[in-house]
């Protein structure tokens, strides 16, 4: 447990080291800042409510459908390819971890940096809607959280899907074009065949929004909550299959 530990707060070290993560994380805090002042300054011109009580729910959408997946792309790009590219990974196992503990650390210091990015953004325009006077009450503030928590779940599911597809990559900036295009795909994908949809954890990225409405029964939720963990753990587990058997 000790070297897990260790292993950890070293991946999250290294995470904050680098300069394109520090990037994000000051950016993530910046846009909906940048966007209620934007808002705001137009609202005399548009005659338009500059942010409502739905703003964090509104900007989750923003995030999860661009913003995250974005993050997970360099983030995952940096913990697998980069570090076979530049020998580090090698130098990762020659100490007393086993793989699966060096696998088990970048998960979770991955899963630390999306939660991170998903608490930014909750109290940032949570204040934002302080400052404007049209802050949630109670109620509304606790299904806010709940649809933050669900948006943590789908987006960490969505990563283990990258997770796997790095591992057959040894340069990151390849592997950052071909988790774009991908992703891309597989939103346009629905388009032209739904069923793809039910079965696709890139389906998911609005996940949250379900959680918000009164009319989706609660069978529903379980079962898609259901597959987001199964696909999570699927591509996990594949992932760590052909993590053990590369060669660094």
């Amino acid at each position: 447990m000790h070297s897990w530990r260790a292993g950890y707060l070293n991946e999250l070290y290294l995470m904050f080291y680098r300069k394109k993560i520090v990037l994000f994380v000051v950016l993530s805090a910046l846009l909906p800042i940048l966007l209620a002042l934007s808002l705001h300054a137009l609202q005399p011109i548009l005659g338009l409510i500059a942010v409502s009580q739905t703003f964090p729910i509104q900007m989750l959408s923003i995030y999860t459908s661009l913003w995250i997946p974005l993050f997970i792309f360099t983030m995952v790009g940096d913990l697998f390819p980069n570090e076979i590219a530049a020998k580090t990974l090698k130098l990762a196992l020659l100490r007393p971890n086993s793989r699966y503990q060096v696998y088990g650390t970048k998960i979770a210091a991955l899963g630390s940096g999306i939660a991170g990015i998903l608490i930014i953004l909750g109290i940032v325009t949570f204040i934002c809607n302080l400052f404007t006077g049209t802050s949630a009450g109670f109620t509304d503030t606790f299904h806010i959280f709940i649809a933050y928590l669900a948006a943590f779940v789908s987006m960490f599911a969505l990563s283990a899907v990258f997770i796997f597809v790095a591992q057959f990559f040894k340069s990151a900036s390849s592997f950052m074009v071909f988790s774009i295009v991908l992703y891309a795909a597989a939103k346009i994908a629905p388009f032209l065949l739904s069923s793809v949809s039910a079965f696709s954890p890139f389906s998911y990225t609005d996940w949250h929004v379900l959680w918000l409405s009164q009319t989706v029964p609660s069978g529903r939720l379980v079962t898609s909550l259901l597959f987001l963990l199964s696909s999570w753990l699927l591509f996990l587990a594949i992932g760590y299959y052909k993590f053990d058997k590369k060669e660094v």
